[in-house]
């Protein structure tokens, strides 16, 4: 039996088992109470009946405990007509009260004393406890109680065995994914929390199966990325140190091992930026940016470089004025603009629309796929089209988060990756 299970039962028995024998007794003292109450009425009845029949000079019926005293010695009753002497337990009628409770030979009974005179009638009858009838009373009714204990005990095992079960399994489950194994055998899903945490752990583990794969991709990128340059580096020194290089192309082989260098020391960047902000280690400094001034400047300095597809940019600007991160604000704008050029077709527009709550830049690209827009925000993750590493968006996540502005991204006839401020 598990912890769980063995909590569950103590739990939900113990205070079962409390009331349960709380109940037995109150309803065996109530029942007691009551029994006592009408056995001494019906003593006190006994006792009028005896007297109107000595007073009569009739017969004592026969099934009636009584004895009789007259001054204090005890009488022989005709029984039915006949005398003969009633064995009795009581000896001496001062011994007992109105309504008494005595124990005589090992008995326990209820007795009613009535004086009259020099006479003195007592009728008993065996207390409640004492009663065959009352104990077997007594009997079913603890029966029934302990029936009942039963029962709760094993639906509480049953319904504690369906609720730990799949939580057993969770656990099994979650200690597969921590291994690295994503083939797991989750219990069913049903309709309560339970069935919420198994669907949550199986979104969860693909999840993070998704991560894995991405940034298995993402590392045999950045590898690659890395091991090109070096190999250029590397072919184009060789040859430079073999001498084998003309003099007239030694300037240019030194700015090819150049840009290879840059190449790595960019991604590298980026990497350390990541790493940076994801840590918090980066402290931003507020102030009052004209948005669509600097906009402009990054769309100017970007120029060049849209020009090898013949993008263009078309404005849509209102004069907007927030607070933000001047270079970090930079770099979002120029990241998200990279991203749509990369996505844009030869020719194509990317459009920038600025209004006094919202920023949107639209391309004309194929857009982003529905099961991939949950997860493009991420380190790993890259567009088809894109040549970097899958950082530039990440980046922008932290940056846009760090200031505490919204952010999204919407497909309608290419990309939409909007920001919004209050």
């Amino acid at each position: 039996m598990n912890r769980l299970m063995k909590k569950l039962l103590v739990t939900a028995i113990l205070p079962l088992a409390v009331m349960a024998v709380f109940t037995f007794l109150l309803t065996s003292l109530l029942i007691g109470r009551f029994a006592e109450t009408e056995s001494y009425s019906q003593l006190e009845r006994e006792a009028d009946i005896v007297y109107d029949a000595l007073t009569e000079g009739r017969g004592i019926p026969g099934q009636l405990d009584v004895v009789v005293f007259r001054d204090g010695e005890r009488v022989d009753l005709d029984r039915g007509g006949r005398m003969r002497h009633h064995m009795t337990p009581i000896l001496n009628p001062d011994a007992v009260n109105e309504r008494d409770h005595i124990r005589m030979n090992g008995t326990s009974l209820l007795t009613f004393k009535r004086e009259e005179g020099d006479l003195q009638i007592v009728t008993y009858t065996p207390a409640p406890l004492a009663n065959p009838q009352f104990r077997q009373i007594y009997v079913i009714l603890g029966s029934g109680f302990l029936f009942a204990l039963l029962v709760a005990i094993g639906m509480t095992y049953w319904m504690g065995k369906r609720l730990t079960s799949p939580l057993i399994k969770l656990k099994q489950a979650t200690a597969s994914i921590m291994s690295g194994r994503h083939d797991l055998a989750l219990p069913p899903v049903t309709d309560d929390e339970i069935g919420d945490l198994t669907e949550a752990v199986r979104r969860m583990n693909t999840s993070l199966e998704e991560k894995e794969r991405l940034q298995n991709t993402f590392i045999s990128g950045i590898t690659h990325d890395v091991r090109t340059p070096l190999a250029i580096v590397r072919n184009e020194a060789e040859m430079l140190e073999l001498g084998v290089v003309k003099q007239e192309d030694v300037a240019a082989t030194g700015r090819s091992m150049t840009e290879e260098v840059d190449r790595i020391d960019r991604l590298v960047s980026q990497m350390l930026e990541y790493s940076k902000l994801s840590a918090g280690k980066v402290t931003l400094s507020l102030e009052s940016v004209r948005l669509h001034e600097l906009i402009k400047q990054t769309v100017s300095r970007m120029d060049e470089w849209f020009l090898q597809k013949q993008v263009t940019i078309a404005l849509e600007l209102e004069d907007v004025t927030i607070q933000t991160d001047r270079l970090a604000m930079e770099r979002i704008l120029s990241n998200f603009l990279q991203n749509a050029y990369h996505a844009s077709p030869v020719g194509g527009v990317i459009t920038i629309k600025l209004t006094e709550k919202r920023l949107e830049i639209k391309d004309e690209g194929p857009g982003i796929p529905e099961a991939m827009r949950a997860n493009i925000w991420d380190m790993y993750v890259k567009g088809d089209r894109s040549n970097g590493h899958g950082l530039g968006l990440a980046i922008n996540k932290l940056l846009l988060e760090v200031q505490g502005l919204s952010y999204g991204v919407e497909s309608r006839e290419g990309a939409v990756f909007w920001i919004e401020w209050n």
